[in-house]
């Protein structure tokens, strides 16, 4: 439950106001990549992956460029601070390789040896996978 703050004694308020900002769900929103799903696509590229981690959206939001390996994907959409989508580029079939995610502002953040290029059938899921509209899940072909 939020609270009033104290008034007339600055240190005081100053840490009923750290506990106040604790005790309402102010959480961390420190930047950071936690992993991907799926882990490993088509080594034609586009497959939507999943980039998990935390702060995405601070400050009222950021630009992101992602890269896996030495190419640059396609960022779909922030899905929420949690989560960003983006479309990944093809790669050599077998290659494992580091994924950066460039922020702006924010610095960059590598996950290594994060995904691995793949033969078509033995990629992850597909854009109808990813329910992009909001409702029941979308019908697959």
């Amino acid at each position: 439950m939020c609270r009033r703050l104290p008034v007339g004694k600055p240190l005081l308020a100053l840490a009923a106001l750290a506990l106040a900002l604790a005790a309402c769900g102010n959480g961390d929103t420190k930047l950071k990549v936690t992993g991907l799903d799926p882990e490993k696509g088509d080594m034609d590229g586009g497959t939507y992956v999943r980039v998990h981690g935390n702060g995405f959206l601070a400050n009222g939001g950021r630009g992101a460029k992602v890269y896996f390996g030495s190419h640059q994907g396609t960022v779909i959409r922030f899905e929420s601070d949690n989560e960003l989508i983006v479309e990944a580029p093809g790669g050599k079939l077998g290659d494992t390789v580091d994924v950066l995610v460039m922020f702006e502002p924010g610095g960059e953040l590598k996950i290594p040896h994060a995904y691995t290029f793949v033969e078509k059938h033995d990629q992850g899921p597909k854009i109808e996978d990813l329910n992009t509209t909001g409702s029941a899940a979308a019908p697959k072909k």
